[in-house]
């Protein structure tokens, strides 16, 4: 798995607090891991699909939370080749961060991510 053919999440992440601060992202993914798991419980009832959906898409934001509280202040050391050329990390990590709303997507690429280090 090349660096450049799939989005790596940790950049993802480091970009996004570059680009966005500290506060405003951290807070956006503690509501993608418990905002969005606590709507999925509360759709299991009436729509069991739709609250599959949203549970997975809960978990998808776990790895990117973790890797944000890890990141902290060293988010623009980590992304700074991608601040370096914003106009085409900015284009590619904004389509593939659609990759959150496939089920499990960002957990198994995440795992994928850390072996391939180790």
């Amino acid at each position: 798995m090349k660096e450049g053919t799939f989005i790596n999440i940790r950049k993802l992440a480091a970009l996004d607090i570059a680009l966005h601060g500290r506060l405003p992202i951290t807070t956006e993914f503690i509501f993608g891991v418990f905002g969005i798991a606590i709507i999925s419980i509360l759709t299991l009832s009436s729509n069991l699909i739709l609250g599959v959906y949203l549970m997975f898409t809960a978990f998808n934001y776990v790895p990117i939370l973790i890797y944000t509280l890890l990141i902290g202040k060293n988010a623009k050391k980590e992304a700074k080749v991608e601040m370096s050329n914003l106009r085409y990390y900015g284009r590619k990590y904004s389509f593939q961060q659609l990759t959150i709303f496939i089920p499990l997507a960002i957990i198994i690429l995440s795992i994928l991510q850390e072996l391939q280090k180790h």
